[in-house]
Parts: structure tokens; C-alpha cells; sequence
């Protein structure tokens, strides 16, 4: 299913530029625990941990990302794909492979940012 499809809301505001450009970083880092919460309650699968790589580098390339979140979100990009791609790290560190290692990454940015999510 194609990304508009699968996060209509998320897609529009961030095309329509809705999500004001202090609130973007923690617009996608909820979104990622929104995930990542979803995930763990069997309703996705932890493939879809990828998209928040898809939605926010690619989709949201407009936004100034603060720099924590761009690489936490990069280091998604070949999330569920280590399988067939093999194991890598990035300019941003080691790519994210589990939903635990995502878990991790993800408290760590928003605590440095000081943002609440919800997991």
C-alpha cells in the first residue's frame, strides 16, 4: 500500500506544510512511536517501522529536521530489509533492526529534546 494511503492525515499535513516548522520534529517522532506502539499491539508489522524514514526524510524534505531526529529517521531507511541488503551503518550510526533498537533510539532523541511520547 502506498504511504498516502496507509497515513492520509500524516501525508496531507505535512504536503500542505499544517505542521508548523517548530513542531515537525516532534510531528515525526510521535508519528514513529505511533508505530512502534502499533507494532508491539500486533496491528502492523515492525516492517512499517520504515516508513517514518519514507515519511519524514523523504516526504517532509521541505522541513529543516533538527539534526538528532534527520538521523534517527535515516537510520531507518532499510528497516526490515537487513535480510536481504545485509547489515550496515550510516554516517548516523548503525542502522535501526529491531523494534527494541528503535525503542531505544527513539526515547533517547526525545529525551534530549525534551519531547513526551507516549509508549
Amino acid at each position: 500500500m502506498s504511504l498516502p494511503k496507509s497515513y492520509p492525515r500524516e501525508w496531507k499535513d505535512i504536503e500542505n506544510k499544517k505542521i508548523p516548522k517548530k513542531e515537525i520534529n516532534e510531528y515525526l517522532l510521535k508519528f514513529v512511536a505511533r508505530l512502534l506502539k502499533e507494532v508491539k499491539e500486533g496491528k502492523r508489522e515492525d516492517i512499517d517501522l520504515g516508513d517514518g524514514f519514507s515519511i519524514g526524510i523523504m516526504h517532509a524534505a521541505a522541513y529543516k529536521l533538527n539534526p538528532e531526529v534527520y538521523g534517527f529517521l535515516f537510520r531507518l531507511d532499510d528497516y526490515g530489509m537487513q535480510d536481504f541488503m545485509g547489515h550496515g551503518d550510516s554516517e548516523y550510526g548503525e542502522m535501526l533492526e529491531t523494534p527494541e533498537e528503535v525503542e531505544r533510539e527513539l526515547k533517547r532523541v526525545a529525551k534530549k529534546l525534551g519531547i513526551k511520547l507516549d509508549l
